[in-house]
């Protein structure tokens, strides 16, 4: 990889990051607004957060591997 290219990497990366740390942090901020609205109990309204690092977790290998098996365009069909 050149030197543009990785740094062009580099920074879509830093990009998606920040954007989990975010999501993951307005996703805190709404648990109690969430309590009141769905009537549940915070142990359970916090499993949407849980859920969302699970699936984060099982989506970020499989992406990768999809990647290497089909283009680009296919992938983002």
């Amino acid at each position: 990889m050149n030197k543009k290219l990785r740094t062009i990497v580099a920074i879509i990366t830093l990009v998606m990051a920040f954007t989990a740390t975010l999501n993951q942090t307005l996703m805190v901020t709404a648990l109690p607004v969430l309590m009141v609205k769905l009537h549940v109990s915070l142990n359970t309204v916090q499993w949407l957060t849980t859920g969302y690092v699970l699936v984060l977790g099982i989506v970020t290998p499989l992406s990768a591997n999809l990647y290497q098996k089909f283009s680009n365009g296919k992938l983002q069909v």
